[in-house]
């Protein structure tokens, strides 16, 4: 560590104490706790079963957000699924295979 690296770093903590925080680690600080605890802190599996899966989003206007979730509501289901099931219409619209699950 440079000698100007490590004032900056001296000045960053007399500053959050000053502002009433405590001070934060330093990066040797975390990387010794890290290594001491090596799954601690990461996900080893995806939740929901989502291992192998990718994301698909896209920007809608609030409605359509709302009329999702109140039809996953009325067909007691969750938003998934539903978009699971319209994309498997859409896939058999042009005549590809139905293969969205959720």
């Amino acid at each position: 560590m440079t000698k100007s690296t490590s004032r900056f770093s001296q000045g960053l903590g007399k500053l959050e104490t000053i502002g009433g925080k405590a001070a934060r680690p330093t990066v040797v600080e975390v990387a010794n706790e890290t290594a001491a605890r090596p799954d601690e802190g990461r996900r080893v599996t995806k939740p929901g079963g989502r291992d192998g899966k990718v994301n698909i989003a896209g920007y809608f206007d609030p409605a359509v957000r709302k009329q999702l979730a109140m039809l996953a509501i009325e067909h007691e289901t969750d938003q998934v699924k539903l978009m699971a099931e319209a994309l498997n219409l859409l896939f058999e619209k042009y005549g590809r295979s139905p293969i969205a699950s959720a």
